[in-house]
């Protein structure tokens, strides 16, 4: 047996359930929760569905096993501290947009205001304390998530200049909902197009409920409520109506940017992504797969806007705004929802620009045509809305 075959072995349900009891410390033989197996199955199915790399293999078992240990660690907490699950966390405000849209800009320019609870990096890859960690000092966890960040992220030292991780900053919540092993974000990372097709089939509310739970574990730790969280996911662009009904008094704030920029960013994006999940890589399958996820997830946001109107508090901006005068974005944000402005979160945000001007850690370059495609293949997979948002 190869190593290949050995890794794919180890990456099944019992072995790897074992291990996680092992790791985690609870003295757990069992969940609790188990409605998340079928998910789990779906996942472990992947390595033999697709030509993935043995990279690609043991990233999956360690991101895996990672989830599997939070969520025995969070059961066990919950047990212990039942009153996590009155922690009030249904009023976040919601950073949604296409990747390489200005988002990352927009969340960490409004998590400057420390009205806001924000979702930094190592919060979201370990939501649960590490065993012996005193509540309201995480430091073993951001210590971990310093010396793991390319092991978690899938990533090289290259996407730094397009997307910069620090274990401090704030991080996208998109790797919460994927530990609930049914979200898109899992299939960004390993495409296998029959999971894709399984969880299309699906409803999106339940990844939604999981990261609630984490949302109000994380806020318990931190002695309660003191602020509206404030989320960013790419993936939740087409999903906004389903987080709503999790987070019933949520705000939504999207970063509307030139989808022929979006998708040649988010192709040249995908090709670090996916770097240690095939070997050879080919640049025209990452293009194919990079419409194939956001050109059916900004059809869905565009139906469901159309489905809400003005029911729902969704403020709409351009990507120039956002880069060159987010003050005024988040005004808005901050009218919609409710939340005042005060004259330190806005220092804190200008402070913020100051310190992280655009392309800090380098440029970089894309061309739609290495990856097979052009401005008329993007328009013709798109429809109408990538005219609307030419030079947005």
């Amino acid at each position: 047996m190869d190593e290949l075959a050995r890794a794919k072995q180890a990456f099944s349900f019992g072995p790897l359930l074992e291990e996680a009891f092992a790791e985690a410390g609870t003295g757990a033989k069992a969940f609790r929760d188990e409605t998340f197996f079928p998910n789990l199955e779906k996942v472990l199915a992947i390595p033999h569905n697709i030509d993935i790399s043995l990279s690609g293999v043991q990233i999956m078992h360690a991101n895996s096993l990672r989830f599997l240990v939070n969520r025995l660690r969070w059961e066990a907490d919950v047990e212990k501290h039942p009153e996590i699950l009155d922690e009030d966390v249904d009023d976040p405000i919601v950073v949604l947009g296409l990747p390489r849209s200005g988002t990352t800009k927009l969340q960490r320019f409004l998590s400057a205001d420390p009205a806001l609870q924000a979702t930094p990096a190592w919060a979201m890859w370990n939501p649960a304390p590490f065993p012996g960690e005193q509540r309201g000092d995480p430091t073993p966890r951001r210590q971990w998530a310093a010396q793991m960040m390319n092991a978690v992220t899938n990533t090289g030292d290259t996407y730094q200049k397009m997307h910069e991780f620090a274990a401090d900053e704030a991080e996208e919540s998109s790797f919460i909902p994927i530990m609930n092993f049914d979200s898109i974000g899992q299939f960004i990372t390993a495409p296998d197009y029959s999971y894709l097709d399984w969880l299309r089939s699906r409803s999106r509310v339940p990844p939604q409920a999981y990261l609630k739970e984490m949302l109000k574990y994380l806020q318990w730790q931190n002695g309660g409520k003191r602020g509206p969280w404030l989320l960013k996911n790419p993936c939740n662009t087409g999903e906004f109506l389903e987080v709503l009904e999790v987070f019933p008094k949520a705000t939504f704030v999207i970063s509307r940017r030139d989808i022929y920029k979006t998708m040649g960013s988010s192709m040249r994006m995908g090709t670090e992504i996916l770097q240690n999940t095939f070997d050879p890589l080919d640049p025209k399958f990452v293009g194919q797969y990079t419409v194939d996820i956001w050109a059916y997830e900004t059809k869905r946001y565009l139906a469901q806007r159309e489905e809400m109107g003005p029911e729902v508090r969704l403020v709409e901006a351009d990507y120039n705004t956002c880069v060159s005068d987010g003050l005024s974005v988040a005004r808005q944000v901050y009218e919609a929802h409710g939340l005042p402005w005060t004259d330190a979160g806005e220092a804190a945000m200008r402070q913020w620009d100051i310190d992280n001007p655009r392309h800090k850690l380098g440029s970089y370059g894309y061309d739609l045509a290495d990856y097979g495609w052009s401005e008329e293949k993007i328009a013709e997979a798109f429809g109408p809305v990538a005219e609307e948002w030419r030079g947005k």
